[in-house]
């Protein structure tokens, strides 16, 4: 905002699409205007909210610039130049992730195939995990019929390690609310 202020920019509008619930405070006066579309409360880094946050390079940036400008509105979902349809015929989002429960952030698995029919929620408590290896299979057979799955712990691993925690029904439940 600052350097198209010193090129003479009449007016300055900072838009992003995820920032935390205090960035208006944060940057009063770098804008004329500050928009998110979400502040969530768990607000960590942005790259939490991103199922890829890879860095891009000047190339794609270029090329969807020149899409932007061409007046071509197709949705995007993967490559620069990709339609919605042509991205969701072959992805598959495979990633480790974290699920905000209270306090904490429980470690957790999540996959989807292309063109989900549902998904389906693992949450493990009393010694089970999401890497063993029977939860696995299950969630393969899952994956063939369309159905994706957030396979996650209940438990983070310093709870896990006191033995007390597996058993606790009401700590375990909790984290399901």
């Amino acid at each position: 905002c600052r350097t198209v202020r010193a090129r003479g920019a009449a007016r300055t509008v900072l838009a992003v699409p995820v920032a935390p619930p205090d960035w208006t405070r944060r940057l009063a006066g770098e804008a004329d205007e500050l928009i998110a579309l979400e502040t969530p409360s768990g607000f960590f880094a942005v790259g939490q909210f991103y199922t890829d946050f890879a860095q891009l390079d000047d190339e794609d940036v270029i090329a969807c610039l020149r899409e932007a400008a061409s007046g071509d509105r197709t949705e995007r979902t993967g490559e620069p130049g990709e339609t919605a349809e042509e991205a969701e015929a072959g992805v598959e989002v495979e990633a480790e992730v974290e699920v905000e429960a209270g306090p904490v952030r429980l470690a957790g698995h999540l996959t989807v195939p292309a063109a989900p029919a549902g998904l389906v929620v693992f949450a493990h408590g009393s010694g089970s995990g999401r890497h063993s290896p029977r939860n696995r299979y299950v969630a393969a057979g899952l994956h063939r019929a369309r159905l994706g799955t957030l396979l996650f712990d209940l438990l983070t691993e310093e709870e896990a390690g006191e033995r007390g925690n597996v058993f606790d029904t009401a700590l375990l439940a909790a984290r399901l609310i």
